[in-house]
């Protein structure tokens, strides 16, 4: 019978997604005790590592003989949560959207956040980090900030996010500048997107920082800032206060509005992308999302202060 057959599932897209769907993989082993199942992940398989219940389940698309040995034997499920009338109506969250599709359920009471998990060694290695850096500095915080999401390029010369997801690059060296006035700031991204003016974060580039080690230091720091990426579910996961600058995309879709702050440039309402869909919309709806992440001076100003009188008192 086919409800008998082991099952595969395979989670695609950006690390972000990843993440959100940890919820309903343990509940599907929570529902399912005498089930095992196989989870298959496009690129980003580190991040179940450490998980109880998830590291062993887990292979990369690109291991060698996963056709033979871990598909073929199993009944294949590719959940999409973009195809969700409930998500792309902004009635469901990612990890909502994706319990629909594994669990096959509209009950979402019993999901709880993400789970993920660090070890020892990651634990204390940016710990020594941390500490040494508190002390050189002589701070008492330490703030991990995520500007830039993963669609990020280089457009003429200048970094630019046609999906307006990402924080423009002179408004976040001005939130590093006023942030490491309290904090140890670290940047969260690519070393090629890191400006070269950036002299407020600490530069992590001896270390050879990759998402575990990024995970491990939001784990072991007072404060997260970030926007639609997937610094935000790493925070989540270790209960890290937070404030996320929204742009183009929705609090109930894409993070967690039971648990962050949020900022939105005031008078410029998001119109939603109908990302997976295909067709000419997506293309024009950047457009008119244009510039949504970009703040006047007075909102960057409050933005930031709220962030830094949050951050002083959340302790």
């Amino acid at each position: 019978m086919e409800n008998d057959v082991k099952k595969t599932f395979v989670i695609n897209g950006g690390a972000g997604r990843v993440i959100s769907a940890v919820p309903a993989l343990e509940k599907y082993t929570r529902l399912n005790p005498e089930k095992d199942f196989n989870v298959v992940v496009h690129g980003w398989e580190s991040l179940y590592w450490s998980h109880p219940l998830l590291q062993n389940r887990t292979y990369g698309i690109h291991n060698k003989g996963i056709f033979e040995q871990v598909f073929k034997p199993t009944e294949t499920v590719c959940p999409e949560p973009y195809f969700i009338h409930g998500y792309y109506n902004q009635d469901l969250s990612m990890a909502e959207a994706f319990d629909q599709e594994i669990n096959q359920t509209n009950n979402h009471s019993d999901l709880g956040k993400p789970n993920l998990f660090i070890s020892s060694l990651e634990r204390n290695t940016v710990r020594s980090i941390i500490t040494e850096a508190r002390e050189k500095k002589k701070k008492s915080y330490s703030v991990v900030i995520q500007p830039y999401g993963s669609t990020m390029q280089i457009v003429n010369n200048r970094p630019y996010d046609k999906s307006q997801r990402s924080m423009d690059v002179d408004q976040y060296l001005e939130l590093a500048r006023r942030l490491s006035e309290y904090a140890v700031v670290y940047y969260f991204g690519p070393p090629e997107l890191r400006h070269p003016q950036d002299t407020f974060s600490e530069d992590l580039k001896d270390f050879n920082p990759d998402l575990r080690m990024f995970m491990s230091l939001i784990s072991e720091s007072d404060y997260f800032v970030g926007c639609d990426s997937v610094g935000q579910h790493m925070a989540r996961a270790f209960d890290k206060p937070g404030t996320i600058l929204m742009g183009s995309t929705f609090e109930k879709n894409v993070s967690y509005p039971d648990h962050f702050n949020f900022f939105r440039k005031m008078g410029q309402e998001p119109v939603y992308n109908p990302i997976r869909f295909g067709g000419v919309d997506s293309d024009l709806i950047d457009r008119l999302n244009d510039d949504i992440m970009l703040l006047p001076v007075d909102e960057l100003n409050q933005f930031i202060g709220f962030i830094c009188t949050d951050l002083t008192v959340s302790d």
